[in-house]
């Protein structure tokens, strides 16, 4: 374990002697100074442990624990000292001490003592980067797209986030309705609560039942225990519905009863369960059409939706796309330590073509494809999936042109169907085409 320990002390006791003697023999790196050096050494030293005279001069030593605090919160303090009532010693504990030692010390256990604070300062390192690194990934400001579709959710985001209302996220599979409710819930007042997660169609009507609001034992065959339900687990904090167009008609009366009431019973109960949730609901079905149909229930539908936000499809904002590349490209090196710089014009033009009915999701993983395949720091055309390369652009289901029309309009609206596939791309449209760039430049002028 390698160690940078400062021992602060006032001098005249020959134990701190023995102490650092010790330290050093186990290979650690024992930084002494003053009181009045300790913080300059604190803030620019590579410090993990601080053993410090609990009697120090010129300076309280809780005040000193204070300022060590201030200056470096993971670092942990170790108080030793030759006498000490014991009222200061646990006041000091309380102010955030990790341990307290009377001289002379058992240099050993000393030793398994600090090797614990430093375990103890690993997980609180380990926290703080978790917790930085959640932030910066479900940080709405940093949701892909500089187009004007996104743009406008990202608004949307930023204005609701913060408020505790219910939220329906609509759009096809693959859109990132599950990272706009991350973003809603860690930029939220409800961040430091739960964030639970549910895919309704996941479960059977009677198992999603129980995983929503949980079961008593004995309820059904199988039940061994009480079971907490998602709803009780989210109390306080935020519940993300997804795929909510696929739950069952029963489980619907009971779901619009906890946005209603706030409160449900487990199955097989009889106690009443009181719970405050935010919902956030995701679909890729049509809710009105399945209304009409009787498969879904308006009232449950206008409590969903008190805010809509509707994500649109990879095809239809196709000027994301070399974001969303240069995104996914570093996502996937830091991920899985590739080493790839960036993707050459024909790639690019192949994603700009295609028309990615899976959406960001089918996107991503068309580049992880390529990323573990390719043999160079760059992603060629070569390295894409199959898919992408045996796409015949000029289908019978792309082009719908009515048979009415003269040649000029056939050709007029081929190229116009062709710019829209290809993004407004005029460099890509030509090879789907089939002919040169200044011969499609002239002839949408002409056109």
């Amino acid at each position: 374990m390698e160690l940078n320990i400062l021992v602060v002390e006032s001098g005249g006791n020959r134990e701190w002697e023995k102490v650092k003697s010790y330290l050093k023999r186990r290979g650690v790196a024992v930084y002494a100074a003053s009181v009045r050096e300790a913080f300059r050494v604190l803030r620019n030293e590579p410090i993990q442990i601080v053993l410090a005279d609990f009697n120090l001069n010129h300076i309280n030593s809780i005040s000193f624990l204070k300022r060590v605090k201030a200056i470096k919160p993971h670092v942990e303090v170790i108080f030793l000292s030759g006498h000490v009532q014991l009222s200061k010693a646990i006041e000091a504990m309380k102010e955030g001490a990790y341990d307290f030692y009377e001289f002379p010390t058992n240099t050993k256990l000393l030793m398994a003592v600090v090797e614990k604070a430093v375990e103890k300062q690993a997980l609180f390192v380990q926290k703080v980067e978790l917790e930085r690194k959640v932030k910066e990934r479900f940080n709405f400001g940093k949701i892909v797209g500089r187009s004007k579709a996104m743009q406008h959710v990202i608004e949307i985001v930023g204005s609701v986030a913060p408020k505790n209302v219910n939220i329906l996220l609509s759009g096809e599979t693959g859109t990132g309705k599950e990272m706009i409710a991350n973003a809603i819930h860690y930029n939220s007042p409800r961040v430091s609560k739960p964030f639970i997660k549910v895919n309704c169609a996941a479960f059977n009507e009677g198992v999603l039942e129980s995983e929503l609001f949980g079961h008593e034992k004995g309820s059904f065959t199988g039940a061994l225990s009480k079971r907490l339900g998602r709803f009780e687990l989210a109390n306080g904090g935020t519940i993300f519905l997804d795929e909510i167009g696929d739950i069952s008609p029963s489980t619907q009366i009971k779901l619009l009863r906890v946005l209603q009431e706030k409160e449900f019973e487990r199955v097989g109960g009889n106690e009443t369960i009181k719970v405050d949730v935010r919902v956030i609901a995701a679909t890729n079905h049509d809710l009105k059409k399945l209304i009409d149909q009787n498969k879904f229930r308006e009232d449950l539908y206008y409590r969903l939706n008190v805010v809509h936000i509707e994500l649109p499809p990879l095809r239809d904002r196709k000027e994301d796309i070399p974001l969303l590349v240069s995104y996914f490209i570093n996502k996937l090196n830091e991920e899985k330590d590739y080493r790839i710089k960036g993707i050459t014009k024909e790639a690019m033009q192949i994603l700009l073509a295609y028309r990615w009915q899976g959406n960001v999701r089918e996107l991503e993983n068309a580049l992880e494809s390529a990323m573990a395949l390719a043999e160079k720091d760059v992603i060629e055309a070569r390295y894409l999936p199959a898919f992408l390369l045996s796409e015949q652009p000029h289908n019978g289901d792309f082009y719908h042109i009515s048979n009415n029309l003269s040649l000029y309009e056939v050709e007029k609206e081929i190229i116009r169907l062709t710019l829209e596939k290809a993004g407004n791309n005029k460099t890509v449209a030509s090879k789907l085409l089939g002919i040169g760039l200044r011969t499609l430049q002239r002839k949408v002028k002409e056109l």
